[in-house]
């Protein structure tokens, strides 16, 4: 198992992110049928947005958070079911980023069956934000899950980060156009 996904020696087809997947306390990349799954355990990048994906799945419809990262000229998008603690997690801590051009570090690991995660910026581990709770209402049999304010809160979150990083980008554009460039 490799330790972290790495670049150097791998070049990619332009412009087509690698994709990982957040499974059983790693980040799993697959490599196609027949061939066996790459895991690592962190990943690390410039956080260059976060977008909401649908997909057909034998459960039914899921949607996925998915986080695209750059590193240097490649690109990967790491991809969590968004009604999974994990994606929750992920968000509550990447909102907290001070510096949206900073170098991002995420692992993850499993315990207890669970799969964990934590986040730095520049090496320095971020706090999360509270969420709301997921409540549970029990009828007899029949358990209610609501976790719709919790999503709320996550969905927010996913649009302050993508705001601020737009801010950046079109700041570093204008830079740029004042400077004479292309």
């Amino acid at each position: 198992m490799n330790s972290y996904i790495t670049f150097a020696g791998n070049r990619e087809i332009a412009n087509k992110p690698i994709r990982l997947d957040i499974r059983k306390g790693h980040f799993t990349r697959w490599m196609g049928q027949g061939q066996q799954p790459q895991e690592y355990d962190f990943v690390q990048g410039n956080l260059i947005g976060i977008s909401l994906r649908k997909r057909e799945t034998q459960a039914g419809e899921m949607t996925y958070i998915d986080l695209h990262f750059a590193n240097g000229d490649n690109r990967f998008d790491v991809s969590s079911i968004a009604s999974g603690s994990v994606s929750a997690e992920l968000v509550s801590k990447l909102v907290n980023i001070r510096d949206v051009r900073s170098t991002i570090r995420i692992d993850v690991w499993a315990k207890d069956q669970f799969t964990n995660c934590s986040v730095h910026e520049n090496g320095e581990r971020l706090p999360f934000r509270i969420l709301p709770k997921v409540v549970r209402n029990q009828r007899g049999f029949n358990a209610a899950i609501d976790s719709s304010e919790r999503d709320a809160a996550v969905l927010a979150m996913i649009n302050e980060l993508n705001s601020r990083i737009a801010q950046v980008r079109d700041a570093e554009e204008k830079s740029k156009e004042g400077y004479g460039h292309e």
